[in-house]
């Protein structure tokens, strides 16, 4: 399974906001001359080729118009630049863009895909002791796994949004990012707890990605192994709300462990870890997405609102945590008033999916 690995940026910006009148590609192209773009509502797109940008900025437009009925907030400019080469970040936050999203272009993707599944398939097969030649072949059938350009395309549509959502929930709701003191905890995201964080991104992606994860919770909850996440008791894992509400979001170690790496490819970075290889943190991660993906829906649905996260991210940014939320707010959304009650519900839901 690969996961993609992105440095997100979002930086306040040196030069005044745009203003209505200007271009957003006409500020873009000053700090990337060589590039086509692409607009979308509040941001641009920019890549090799006019088709590619506007490819990009379809997947953007379709992430804006979910984020604004989800959280109803602004969105502040942003930059989708497809890489290589590796963005100016500089030239592109003084343009007046506060966000820049590197996104790996089809031969980048394929060239760091190819990296991390055969770095990651050799140090699997020598944890297995495998001799030389099984080991050729596990990392042959790896290799022959990579997804296709009408595969990647899929991914784009849904991951894309999914990135930028991390963007624009953080600037939304936590405008002014304090920097993290030692004692702090740490967070895959903004500041807000890491469910919450990944809920915010997991509700921006497309309706197949939505179907996907929705369809992989069904299947955890019947006890059935998901090739994608590998033999574990995902459903026990999904029944523990508890768990979910307080959990450092799964991948931050991995994410801490390549930025360096990230960094230095521009912001693109693809590690693999095979299913079953006995990476319970790869099957937990995996696991994360689904289940905060449906608690999503739960709320959503209990609460008859499509922006209930949005209502609780304002409260959680203003200090309160999500207990205190719930008993404050919860029966005025139609939901239970504690953790407690609130696991009791969950479980009657997720055993209904």
């Amino acid at each position: 399974m690969s996961a993609l690995v992105l440095l997100l940026t979002s930086t306040a910006a040196s030069a005044a906001l745009l203003h209505a009148s200007d271009s957003l590609c006409a500020r873009a192209l000053g700090a990337a001359p060589d590039l086509s773009c692409a607009e979308a509502g509040h941001g641009v797109a920019l890549a090799a080729t006019p088709e590619e940008a506007q490819r990009l900025a379809g997947y953007a437009r379709a992430g804006e118009a979910r984020f604004t009925a989800q959280f109803g907030r602004d969105i502040a400019p942003y930059v989708v630049i497809s890489t290589p080469p590796v963005p100016q970040r500089a030239a592109l936050t003084a343009a007046g863009f506060t966000h820049v999203l590197p996104w790996p272009a089809p031969r980048a993707f394929d060239e760091a895909a190819r990296r991390g599944v055969e770095q990651g398939t050799r140090r699997f097969a020598a944890s297995q002791n495998m001799t030389p030649a099984q080991t050729e072949e596990v990392v042959a059938r790896a290799l022959s796994q990579i997804p296709d350009a009408k595969a990647q395309a899929a991914l784009d549509a849904g991951m894309m949004p999914h990135e930028l959502g991390h963007l624009w929930f953080t600037a939304a709701f936590w405008p002014q990012r304090p920097e993290a003191d030692a004692d702090a905890p740490r967070h895959y995201g903004g500041p807000g707890p890491d469910w919450l964080d990944e809920a915010a991104a997991v509700v921006l992606e497309d309706d197949v990605t939505a179907a996907q994860r929705r369809d992989q919770f069904r299947a955890l909850m019947r006890g059935e192994t998901v090739p994608a996440v590998g033999p574990i008791d995902g459903r026990a894992m999904l029944l523990d709300l508890p768990g979910l509400l307080a959990r450092e979001h799964p991948g931050l170690a991995r994410a801490v462990a390549v930025a360096p790496e990230v960094a230095a490819s521009g912001g693109v970075g693809v590690s693999f870890t095979p299913a079953g290889a006995g990476a319970r943190p790869a099957a937990m991660e995996r696991v994360f997405y689904i289940q905060t993906r449906v608690f999503a829906d739960y709320l959503m649905q209990r609460s008859g609102r499509p922006a209930i996260l949005a209502d609780i991210a304002q409260s959680l940014a203003s200090g309160r945590g999500f207990e205190l939320w719930l008993s404050e707010q919860g029966a005025a959304h139609g939901l239970p008033t504690s953790i407690l009650a609130l696991q009791g519900e969950w479980q009657a839901y997720a055993e209904r999916q």
